[in-house]
């Protein structure tokens, strides 16, 4: 007895095929950059959890440094001149901040015409 031929399928039924073996890769490679991403954002998290902490901690420094301040300069000063002299300080410095970043946004944002 002859062995069987193999029944050849038709280029429908093999685009058919194919169409689902692509659509079954798709998915695979959906979920793995799925997987991907949410390993990364889990480690980006704990980056941003520790950034906010020294953040925070900084913020609670200069509170502490600027509290100092008022409380060393109030002898000279007396309460309210060491208060104004250090809030107005702080305001300044801020100002100065401002005007710093304010230029580098616009430089970061600026748009260059092509010549």
């Amino acid at each position: 007895m002859p062995p069987a031929e193999p029944e050849e399928e038709s280029i429908a039924a093999l685009f058919a095929r194919l169409i689902d073996h692509a659509e079954r890769f798709v998915r695979a490679e959906l979920k793995l950059y799925r997987a991907t991403l949410f390993d990364r954002l889990t480690g980006a998290r704990t980056a941003v959890i520790s950034l906010l902490t020294a953040f925070l901690l900084a913020q609670s420094a200069i509170i502490a440094l600027l509290v100092g301040l008022i409380v060393i300069l109030r002898q000279p000063l007396g309460a309210v001149g060491a208060t104004a002299t250090v809030v107005g300080s702080a305001l300044v410095v801020a100002a100065v901040l401002v005007q710093f970043a304010l230029v580098k946004l616009r430089k970061a944002t600026e748009i260059e015409d092509k010549k």
